[in-house]
């Protein structure tokens, strides 16, 4: 029982010692500011000379000429995959969406790159809380995959992805 104390009260003193501000520094090869000598530039190394410049002079504003709306964005999910996206939706009841553990799901499949709060953004993942996509995209991305995600037609049922789809919807999108 002695030399369990021992070793205890030894241990203490080790770890003590060691975290103590009295320590000593650990050394570095880096040399200090004051030590630094300037060089004088040789042949190889040219001299800059500092060149003043003169104060330019703003452009006058020139009169804007029709400003155009913006073009209009074309959808970033293809028209076949909104609509196979669309059955999805058309083919699961409400009733089987609240079956499904949305927040369990989205763990266990999304989390990895999205992270739990939605906004990871691993991989090349996007930050799903600025996410501004409809449904019918979302489903489609989760479905069909998109870029670097993977697609989950094969991992999750499609009443899982539109019970996932719709939880980040509410979730994440505030």
């Amino acid at each position: 029982m002695k030399k369990v104390q021992f070793a205890l009260v030894f241990l203490a003193l080790v770890i003590y010692i060691g975290c103590s501000s009295d320590a000593p520094e650990k050394t570095t090869n880096k040399t200090p500011e004051k030590e630094l000598v300037k060089k004088e530039p040789t042949k190889a190394e040219p001299i800059k000379e500092e060149v003043k410049k003169e104060p330019k002079e703003e452009p006058k504003e020139t009169p804007k000429a029709e400003e155009k709306p913006p073009a209009p964005q074309e959808p970033t999910v293809p028209p076949e995959q909104i609509a196979k996206a669309k059955e999805i939706i058309a083919g699961v009841s409400d009733k089987d969406i609240a079956a499904v553990d949305a927040k369990k799901v989205f763990r266990m499949q999304c989390a990895a790159c999205h992270g739990f709060t939605g906004n990871l953004v691993i991989n090349g993942s996007k930050d799903l809380t600025k996410s501004t996509i409809p449904l019918e995209e979302s489903i489609a991305q989760v479905y069909f995959g998109k870029g670097l995600m993977t697609p989950f037609k094969g991992k999750m049922s499609e009443t899982e992805i539109v019970a996932v789809s719709k939880y980040i919807e509410t979730e994440f999108r505030k």
